[in-house]
């Protein structure tokens, strides 16, 4: 799917379900009721990955109607990547992640979050298998998160494990990379800046997430 425009939809505006090696790139998504763009993928069993691609699209004023939980990207399932994608303007979460394999690099993300707390940019939690997603020279910046625990830009959050975070630019962005328990989580050589704090550590999962 190339250079297409879905606007003023009721729910999402592009989904990829299922299939192999679909990509959506160089297309505009903004005005939608719920979420921007779906890609799921793959088969977690096997781990056979999907392929699936999302590269150098726009992705604006989403989430409309449904003001949480419905996000610009949503990746699920094995082995999918997005890559130089643009995404802003949004009351809640720009990219969610479940699965496993995920690549997400060269994307920029600003403005989102505008009307909801204890929420990040890229977010993903709740599983312990979700393993082996990449986060790699992503540029987020001015974030501004509502209520007591605000906005990270990376958001690791209840027992994620396995995940990789490198080479990432945090701006303005509330706290930039929150580990919420877990295990096997790498967080090197990213660059925070105005960003308090920097890097987040606890250990839920060991007591009242137990």
């Amino acid at each position: 799917i190339q250079a297409c425009t879905a606007r003023n939809l009721r729910r999402t505006g592009i989904r990829v379900h299922g299939g192999f090696a679909h990509c959506v790139r160089d297309c505009d998504i903004y005005d939608t009721g719920t979420g921007g763009l779906s890609l799921n993928g793959g088969d977690r069993k096997t781990l056979a990955p999907g392929r699936h691609e999302a590269l150098n699209n726009h992705i604006w004023r989403f989430s409309q109607h449904q003001f949480t939980s419905a996000y610009g990207l949503t990746f699920g399932g094995v082995g999918c990547r997005a890559a130089h994608n643009l995404i802003h303007d949004a009351p809640h979460e720009a990219i969610y992640v479940r699965g496993n394999d995920h690549v997400l690099e060269f994307n920029e993300i600003h403005s989102v979050c505008q009307e909801t707390g204890d929420a990040g940019a890229i977010h993903t939690g709740r599983d312990y298998t979700w393993r082996g997603n990449i986060y790699r020279h992503n540029y987020i910046h001015d974030l501004q998160g509502a209520g007591l625990h605000g906005v990270t830009a990376l958001y690791l959050d209840d027992f994620s494990s396995g995940y990789t975070l490198t080479g990432n630019l945090c701006v303005r962005s509330g706290r930039g990379t929150l580990v919420g328990g877990g295990r096997d989580n790498i967080v090197r050589n990213n660059v925070y800046v105005e960003c308090f704090p920097s890097i987040i550590l606890d250990g839920r999962g060991l007591s009242w997430a137990g």
